[in-house]
């Protein structure tokens, strides 16, 4: 009977709880046992949904650090990427030339000037002007240095017919080197440079009060278009090597000196 009292109770129980849930089906038989009335319960307990609803648990401690695994083997090497922004460049004079050797871009073709042959002050370097100046004041200072010309002089036989002559100039650019080298007693460049134009080296006549930075004229060179007259401006002299402190040979007494711009 105590054991019959218990299952009653516990099936009771059983068939509350689960008719409250809407997922499960309930069964409910009557049946004498001993002359006892049993209630009989048979559930179907459905399956309820994950736990997707549910509240995420907290994190987990961190477990230890793990061994450093063996290297990989080499990767196969990526595509060439897009080039990258056109920057640098280097920009240089063609003393004795309108143009620019091939390759590089002209910036502008000027003349070349300089200070008086006879002045003690003033500039000591040439300059490429210009040929089409533009001025911003009118006004004319009491005390100045001046801007002549420059003229091939003692030319004929390196230059033909080119004495008294005007210089031109051009300023070129170029965007695919980084650096400039003139190099004096040279013909050629340093491999792996590149040879923009040769020439001789020239700078003001010795006897003369002004002196003049050296600058590398073109071999080939050109001269302004009606310009014959011989001024006293700025001049061009080769430079002649001698034999007092340089050695002979290689060097020879009395020989213009060559020069070559270099870029890289």
């Amino acid at each position: 009977m105590h054991f019959l009292a218990i299952f009653i109770l516990l099936a009771t129980a059983t068939f509350s709880a689960v008719t409250s849930n809407e997922e499960a089906l309930s069964l409910v038989n009557e049946e004498k046992v001993n002359d006892t009335l049993v209630k009989l319960v048979y559930l179907q307990i459905l399956r309820g949904r994950d736990g997707r609803d549910g509240v995420p648990g907290r994190d987990g401690v961190k477990g230890e650090r793990g061994d450093k695994g063996e290297k990989g083997e080499k990767g196969e090497t990526g595509p060439v990427g897009p080039a990258g922004p056109k920057c640098g460049g280097v920009v240089y004079t063609r003393w004795g030339r309108k143009s620019c050797p091939t390759g590089a871009e002209l910036l502008y073709e000027g003349i070349t000037g300089g200070e008086s042959n006879n002045s003690p002050g003033g500039g000591a370097n040439y300059v490429c002007l210009h040929k089409d100046p533009q001025y911003l004041s009118s006004h004319t200072p009491p005390y100045s240095s001046f801007m002549y010309g420059t003229e091939y002089e003692w030319s004929n036989g390196i230059f033909p017919g080119k004495h008294g002559h005007d210089v031109p100039c051009a300023v070129c650019y170029t965007s695919t080197k980084s650096v400039k080298l003139m190099i004096p007693a040279r013909t050629s460049c340093p491999s792996s440079w590149t040879m923009e134009y040769r020439g001789y080296l020239m700078a003001e006549r010795d006897a003369h009060k002004r002196n003049a930075v050296y600058e590398c004229v073109d071999e080939n060179a050109e001269s302004i278009d009606g310009s014959h007259t011989n001024n006293i401006g700025a001049t061009f002299f080769f430079t002649l090597s001698t034999c007092v402190g340089l050695p002979c040979p290689p060097f020879v007494n009395r020989r213009p000196i060559t020069c070559v711009v270099c870029t890289k």
